[in-house]
C-alpha cells in the first residue's frame, strides 16, 4: 500500500516535470510559426505604415514572419477586442495607440476593455500632433490662428481623422479659449484631401499623415503639441512656447499581446523590439515619415499606459463628453 501510493506520487511529479519540460520548450521555441500582428485600422495609415515597418524588422529579429492583419472599424475597436481575444501564446500582437488602448475605453460603450486587458511588451514610439493649415488660411502661428479665431464672424473649422487628435484639438480649443468646429473624418487621408483642397482650414493631425505636405510646402505648420520641440520639424513652436505653458500632448505606438501571455515571451519580444528599434534601418524609415523610436521595458510601457489611459479619463470626464 506504502509502494503503490509512493508510486501515484512519483507519477504525479513526472507529469508535472514533463508538462513543464513542455511548456519550457514550447515558449524556448518561440515563435513556433508566422507571428499575426493586429492592426486596428485600414492600410495606409499611420498605425499600418509604423506596423509594416517595424514587422519588417521584427520578422529578422524573430527567423519567422510578421503577417500583418488589418482589422478596420469602429474607431480601432473591432481590432484592438480581436487582440484581446487571441490566445495568449505570443503567436498573436497588437498594435496599440493611446486612441485605441487609452481614450476608447472611455468614448465608446463598445470598447469593452482597458489598458489592464494587455500584456505590454514595449512602447516603440511617441510623438506629437501637428496642428497644420491650408495656405490660404491667413495665420501662420498658432498665436495668429487663436487672433483669427477670436475675431472672425464666422467660426473657422478643422478636421481630425482618429478620436485621439479630436481629443487633441479640443484641448488646444479649450487651454487657448476658441471656438472651431470639428470636422470629424473616417481616417486621416480623407481629412487631408479636404485640409489641401481647401475645403476645411486647419487639421489637427499625427506627423505620419501630414510631414511629407509639410517638407514640400502644400501644408503650413502652426505648431507641435508636445511639452518639448519636436527633432523632426525642429523649426515648428510648441503650443507651450507660444503662450499655453504646460501644454503637452502626444500620441504614441506600443506592442502589446493578450493578457496571460507567459512573461518568457514577453522578454523575448522585448528585446527583438528594442533591437529592432535601434538599427540604423528602421531608425531611418521611421523618421522619413515623422516616427521618433523610443522603446523601454514591459514595465515602464505597463506603467505608461495605465497613466495615459488615467490621464484621458480624466480630461474626457472634465469636457464633459458623454459615452456614446
Amino acid at each position: 500500500m506504502i509502494m503503490s501510493s509512493w508510486k501515484a506520487r512519483l507519477q504525479g511529479l513526472l507529469y508535472v516535470v514533463a508538462g513543464m519540460l513542455v511548456a519550457f520548450g514550447a515558449q524556448a521555441a518561440y515563435p513556433t510559426g508566422p507571428v499575426r500582428l493586429i492592426v486596428p485600422f485600414a492600410p495606409g495609415g499611420g498605425t499600418d505604415i509604423v506596423s509594416r515597418i517595424l514587422g519588417r524588422e521584427l520578422a529578422t529579429e524573430l527567423g519567422k514572419a510578421i503577417i500583418i492583419d488589418n482589422k478596420p472599424g469602429a474607431n480601432g475597436i473591432i481590432g484592438t477586442i480581436a487582440g484581446k481575444q487571441a490566445a495568449s501564446d505570443g503567436q498573436t500582437l497588437l498594435l496599440a495607440i493611446e486612441a485605441t488602448v487609452a481614450m476608447n475605453p472611455w468614448l465608446y460603450k463598445s470598447a469593452r476593455y482597458t489598458a489592464e486587458d494587455f500584456q505590454p511588451i514595449s512602447l516603440v514610439s511617441n510623438q506629437p500632433y501637428v496642428v497644420v493649415a491650408n495656405l490660404s488660411l491667413k495665420a501662420n502661428t498658432l498665436h495668429e490662428l487663436v487672433a483669427l479665431a477670436k475675431s472672425s464672424p464666422t467660426h473657422l473649422n478643422y478636421a481630425t481623422g482618429a478620436s485621439a487628435a479630436f481629443l487633441a484639438g479640443e484641448l488646444l480649443k479649450s487651454t487657448a479659449g476658441i471656438n472651431m468646429i470639428n470636422i470629424p473624418y473616417k481616417g486621416s487621408g480623407e481629412a487631408l484631401s479636404d485640409v489641401l483642397a481647401g475645403r476645411v482650414e486647419v487639421m489637427v493631425a499625427s506627423p505620419v499623415s501630414v510631414l511629407p505636405y509639410i517638407k514640400n510646402g502644400k501644408l503650413k505648420a502652426l505648431a507641435v503639441t508636445s511639452g518639448k520641440k519636436y527633432s523632426l520639424l525642429p523649426k515648428v513652436p510648441t503650443v507651450a512656447e507660444q503662450g499655453y505653458p504646460g501644454f503637452d500632448v502626444v500620441g504614441w505606438y506600443g506592442l502589446v499581446a493578450p493578457k496571460g501571455t507567459p512573461s518568457s515571451i514577453i522578454d523575448k519580444l522585448n528585446a527583438a523590439v528594442n533591437k529592432a528599434l535601434s538599427g540604423p534601418e528602421l531608425r531611418q524609415r521611421f523618421e522619413k515619415v515623422g516616427v521618433e523610436p523610443t522603446g523601454d521595458s514591459p514595465d515602464e510601457f505597463g506603467h505608461y499606459m495605465r497613466s495615459e489611459s488615467q490621464r484621458w479619463q480624466g480630461v474626457i470626464r472634465q469636457a464633459g463628453v458623454q459615452k456614446q
